[in-house]
């Protein structure tokens, strides 16, 4: 924490993240992957674990909410304890891995350690589902992400090293998140279904980090001191 303690006190950290998203290779891939529109769909809900609404796939596993999904509070009550298998939110969709709620993980972990508050904005065009690769790649797009936590080695960067780039706390082996994971050319998204799980192949890295900073965010008491300094 910093120094002197009083400006430290109560405080918090903060981390900006600026991720560039490879619009065309992710639809390459849902086409290489789903037949038809409809499947492409819930392919890419599957990966994320929301609908393109934010409606979760745990209370809308076939098809898409708006009204659901712009519901704050609705849309977030919900904690995975019924689908332990996966059958709904698949084990390692982005929102699963970056929060399991209850899930049973193969390495013990309180999840409530790691937990972060977190925002995000996205620049450049709108978004092009016809868009191909290499062309939709080059378009300057994606996120501007940013995170708070008090704790920012135990938070986010264990985020980064454990939960979105190994799957082995969800016993998914060498699978990386299928957002913003660091792929290589022989991983796979698995999604568990009865009989036979499916495995999607030719991932890859499709947001890719571009840059980014920690900040400390000093608490009102410490705002207040700074400015009755002389």
């Amino acid at each position: 924490m910093p120094s002197p303690e009083i400006l430290g006190r109560n405080g918090t950290f903060a981390a900006l993240r600026r991720y560039h998203t490879n619009a065309g290779s992710s639809n390459d891939f849902l086409r290489a992957n789903a037949t038809d529109e409809q499947r492409r769909e819930l392919l890419a809900a599957k990966m994320v674990g929301r609908w393109r609404s934010g409606a979760p796939l745990d209370l809308r596993p076939e098809h898409d909410d708006p009204q659901l999904g712009g519901d704050a509070q609705r849309n977030n009550d919900f904690d995975y304890s019924d689908d332990p298998e996966g059958l709904r939110t698949p084990l390692g969709s982005h929102t699963r891995r970056m929060n399991p709620r209850t899930t049973d993980m193969e390495i013990m972990t309180d999840v409530n350690v790691h937990r972060i508050i977190r925002r995000a904005t996205a620049y450049g065009p709108a978004y092009d589902p016809a868009g191909t690769c290499p062309r939709e790649d080059e378009v300057e797009r994606g996120l501007y992400f940013i995170f708070v936590s008090a704790k920012a080695m135990e938070t986010f960067e264990f985020l980064q090293k454990e939960w979105i780039n190994t799957g082995h706390f969800m016993g998914l082996g060498k699978e990386r998140d299928p957002l913003v994971g660091v792929q290589e050319p022989d991983l796979t998204f698995t999604v568990p279904h009865h009989p036979v799980r499916q495995r999607h192949a030719g991932m890859d890295t499709f947001n890719v980090l571009r840059g980014g900073e920690y900040f400390f965010l000093p608490s009102l008491s410490a705002l207040r001191w700074i400015a009755e300094l002389p």
